[in-house]
């Protein structure tokens, strides 16, 4: 028995590492391709940083929309649970994730392009080839993080909190804000980072809806077809350094408090 236990967690180790490599190490190829000089220069165009700080602005908007939109309708299905075709929309809510990007910018275009019905209710609307059509394209992509996980979260309220709330004298919405949504407010949160990094990174949809201006993303891929991964890479670290820096800073700040949140170490 002891070996069958010492086996299994050999293999659980095992594994575990190769995972574990799996993921650093096309974040160390990169290393092999970094030119200082060819750095420096990169990250002096204005483009990069132009494309980089239209990303955090349109993402930081997506973001913002869903919170007002997702965690509303997370709650709703979290608490709201008895009622028929609760399956189909968890279903589809599940769509903007499991779909291929570029299947979602099309869609995207079907219902905001140029001869869609949306475009001829709103005339004058440039809702392609423009900052809202980035903002479109990352609220519907990054919609499933935001959802699914402040969903989550509010599953993991002990509804007698709530109930409680309610005896005392509080309405639906007291107990909501007051209740409810101070004590999802971890699951929320990663909700949050995950929707907005989700965002930041995106590319098959936007380019979909909004090849020009360039996101970030965008950036990358056209300088890589231009002048291949070493041109690239300038705008690959902004993008690879932002998520992690937001990690690390949310962790640190959750520690500082006494409620570290990810288990990092």
């Amino acid at each position: 028995m002891e070996l069958t236990h010492r086996g299994f967690s050999v293999v659980i180790l095992v594994l575990s590492a190769i995972t574990l490599v799996y993921i650093i190490f096309p974040l160390s190829t990169i290393l092999t391709f970094l030119d200082p000089l060819s750095i420096i220069e990169s990250l002096t165009r204005p483009q990069v940083w132009n494309a980089f700080i239209l990303s955090l602005f349109t993402a930081t908007l997506s973001t913002s929309i869903l919170c007002v939109f997702g965690i509303p309708f997370a709650y709703f299905l979290a608490r709201y649970s008895n009622f028929r075709g609760k399956f189909i929309i968890r279903v589809i809510v599940i769509i903007p994730l499991v779909l291929p990007p570029l299947a979602s910018g099309a869609l995207l275009l079907g219902m905001f392009g140029p001869t869609s019905i949306v475009v001829q209710a709103f005339p004058g609307v440039e809702f392609t080839q423009s900052v809202f059509g980035i903002i479109i394209a990352q609220t519907y992509v990054a919609s499933p993080f935001m959802i699914l996980a402040s969903q989550a979260a509010f599953e993991s309220v002990d509804r007698s909190y709530e109930n409680i709330a309610r005896v005392l004298g509080k309405n639906n919405l007291q107990t909501f804000f007051k209740v409810s949504l101070p004590l999802a407010k971890t699951g929320i949160i990663i909700g949050i980072i995950m929707s907005w990094v989700r965002a930041v990174g995106e590319l098959g949809a936007t380019m979909m809806m909004t090849y020009n201006p360039h996101t970030i993303s965008i950036q990358i891929f056209e300088d890589n077809a231009i002048g291949g991964l070493t041109q690239a890479v300038p705008g690959i670290l902004l993008v690879v350094t932002l998520p992690i820096l937001v990690i690390v800073v949310f962790y640190i700040s959750r520690k500082n408090k006494g409620q570290g949140l990810l288990r990092l170490g």
